[in-house]
């Protein structure tokens, strides 16, 4: 394994390479002989789901991952994977020079375990790295710039990762681990059936638990409730798409993503995010 290795597998591509950092993005069907196993990751990495996928590291426990999360790998981990819809694992990835993972997860006391659990950005983050995407994808000729922003979306994840509450990932074992595989069962179902109307007994037949247990549990895990997860995640699937594509029209977003309407979307936009989906589309066309 090397930083100078740009081996790919068929389903990757680099997007952008430098001394210090490597952008790419694996688009991976469930039925694709490459989804079940990855062979071993040739450099230190963190990675931005934009699909639900259920994901073992190094013969560890399968955690579910969901759309906008954020997690990090060291280099010579096997990544085993598990569906969650046909879209299968869609992940861009942002390589870091080995030197700089390593003094960056020393200096703030992360450990290989430490690091297992999935950061779970806010809106605003998402936004920013949907629009640095773009950017990539659609000139990436200034790479100083690149290797900035990587850096210190990087340096950021690290420290939230390191000051964050780890309540969803507090063991692998006993009671708290049945109790996070619950949760991930729930989350897992939200995230497949994002833009369906779905109960609360459905989500919970689906967790295979009773429904007073799972909102309990839900809300203490997760610090959300069920009804705000879903619109936390319907919303990080309109930006992505307002992102990639400025001229979407805001009435077939808000229906396809299962809003009641244009203004319904437009107001639950307006205060997650402090603007409305109108100025992120102006911004992105």
């Amino acid at each position: 394994m090397s930083w100078n290795n740009d081996r790919l597998s068929p389903v990757e591509t680099l997007l952008f390479r430098s001394d210090l950092v490597k952008v790419g993005s694996f688009v991976c069907g469930a039925d694709h002989p490459c989804f079940p196993l990855s062979p071993q990751l040739d450099n230190d990495v963190f990675v931005l789901p934009t699909a639900p996928v259920w994901i073992r590291r190094n013969a560890g426990a399968y955690r579910f991952v969901e759309p906008g999360a954020l997690l990090m790998h060291r280099a010579g981990s096997m990544l085993e994977r598990r569906r969650v819809t046909e879209l299968g694992d869609r992940t861009y990835w942002f390589g870091v020079h080995p030197g700089v993972f390593v003094e960056t997860l020393q200096r703030h006391g992360l450990s290989i375990e430490a690091m297992g659990g999935a950061l779970i950005p806010d809106l605003q983050l998402r936004y920013r790295l949907a629009l640095f995407l773009k950017q990539i994808k659609g000139d990436a000729t200034d790479g100083l710039g690149i290797e900035e922003e990587v850096l210190t979306l990087f340096f950021e994840i690290c420290e939230r990762r390191a000051a964050c509450n780890q309540n969803l990932y507090r063991g692998e074992m006993g009671t708290a681990a049945r109790q996070r595989r619950l949760v991930d069962r729930a989350r897992a179902y939200l995230d497949a059936h994002l833009t369906e109307t779905v109960g609360l007994e459905t989500v919970a037949r689906a967790a295979g638990t009773s429904l007073f247990h799972l909102c309990r549990l839900f809300r203490e895990q997760t610090g959300l409730t069920m009804h705000a997860y879903r619109t936390r995640q319907r919303l990080g699937a309109a930006v992505d798409r307002l992102v990639d594509g400025g001229s979407t029209d805001l009435t077939e977003l808000a229906l396809d993503l299962g809003f009641s309407s244009h203004s319904h979307l437009s107001r639950t936009f307006q205060k997650q995010m402090g603007m409305p989906p109108s100025a992120i589309r102006s911004a992105s066309a």
